[in-house]
């Protein structure tokens, strides 16, 4: 039965996770409390440096002794960081503070930790409780998660589109099709990922920026697929940070960064070795904005794991005009649960999670 109070501050702890990118590591939020007051709190600020469990413990000093830490992922046990060099690990950070009780709303599946930090805590004669607020701890550490159990990156499936189904007209004529508190949530989204993808096609036809405008945060590392290199070095993304995926060979005189990878059966760069690739480049939180031949190729390697759509009250037609999933479409209907709608001025969001047939 979970404690009313446990739960109080584990959801403190959760308003604190994702403050920053942290990926490849987790972005987990720590808080320390005492004979139910709140000491100090914690997040982690990036792998190279502080982890939420250490700065909530730092700033609490010496009233950390005797009280309890509620975190949001299990507590790291390893003395090493993922370049090599040597680190403090937060179990011994809370052994060390005189923590009496532990609270992690969830395991952490790292084969370096992965029950070892619950085992040192323990041994160390800490109190331990395990799953209080998992399911929500899950969906914030989605993508490291996943990560740690896949190797993959965690795909958003976004697109704009009109009530028909349309996400541009079939004419030349540029559309807006969604109203600013839309795009502000979408710009929303990209702060919070950490690569954003599109293919070769939207940036010919649009030349986008893919960046972070209307709202404060960090742009994501843009990835366009481009499989013939067909993207002209004018382009708005030939600049430094962007990332060319392609199976052509490479060519001198770009500012972006050109990687050659294999193709697929279709002579195209493979979905499933890109995404390897980026996860190995420590981008896991990754957002699809393409059109809709490069989202289903996508959705039939089953690599998109949640879908938002932004609708606007707008009708277009056309018959060949584009749609989010283009091409002869999927072999079986995809089912999105639980689906979310939400309300940006006069567009809504539909989002959801995709149930794939076993």
């Amino acid at each position: 039965m979970l404690n009313d109070e446990d739960v109080f501050w584990m959801r403190r702890a959760l308003r604190l996770t994702n403050r920053v990118k942290t990926h490849p590591s987790p972005g987990v939020g720590a808080v320390v409390v005492k004979e139910g007051e709140l000491i100090s709190e914690g997040w982690t600020y990036h792998t190279s440096k502080v982890h939420a469990e250490a700065m909530a413990l730092a700033r609490a000093g010496e009233r950390a002794q005797g009280a309890t830490v509620y975190t949001t992922l299990e507590p790291c046990s390893h003395w090493e960081r993922p370049d090599g060099s040597e680190r403090t690990p937060c179990t011994h950070h809370c052994i060390q503070a005189g923590i009496v009780r532990v609270v992690a709303a969830t395991l952490d599946p790292n084969p370096k930790v992965s029950g070892e930090g619950f085992a040192q805590l323990k041994a160390a004669g800490i109190a331990l409780t395990v799953g209080v607020c998992e399911d929500r701890a899950k969906e914030a550490h989605r993508a490291f998660l996943k990560h740690q159990l896949t190797g993959l990156p965690f795909v958003t499936h976004k697109a704009a589109m009109t009530l028909d189904g349309k996400l541009a007209a079939s004419h030349a004529m540029p559309l807006a099709i969604t109203s600013e508190p839309a795009r502000r949530a979408v710009h929303r989204l990209r702060a919070k990922s950490d690569a954003v993808i599109v293919g070769v096609g939207t940036v010919l036809a649009d030349d986008p920026e893919l960046t972070v405008r209307l709202v404060r945060g960090k742009s994501p590392t843009p990835v366009i697929f481009d499989s013939q290199l067909r993207m002209p070095k004018s382009a708005k993304l030939n600049r430094s940070g962007t990332l060319i995926l392609t199976c052509h060979p490479p060519l001198p005189g770009w500012d972006a960064e050109l990687v050659p990878l294999p193709a697929d059966e279709s002579g195209r760069v493979s979905v499933a070795v890109a995404l390897a690739f980026l996860a190995e480049r420590g981008l896991l939180e990754v957002l699809l904005e393409s059109g809709g031949a490069l989202a289903a190729a996508f959705h039939a390697v089953q690599a998109v794991d949640r879908c938002l759509f932004f609708i606007a009250p707008k009708l277009i037609g056309g018959a060949h005009a584009p749609t989010p999933l283009d091409g002869p479409g999927l072999p079986n209907p995809v089912n999105l649960e639980p689906l979310r709608v939400r309300r940006y001025g006069p567009d809504i969001a539909l989002e959801g999670k995709l149930l794939r047939q076993q």
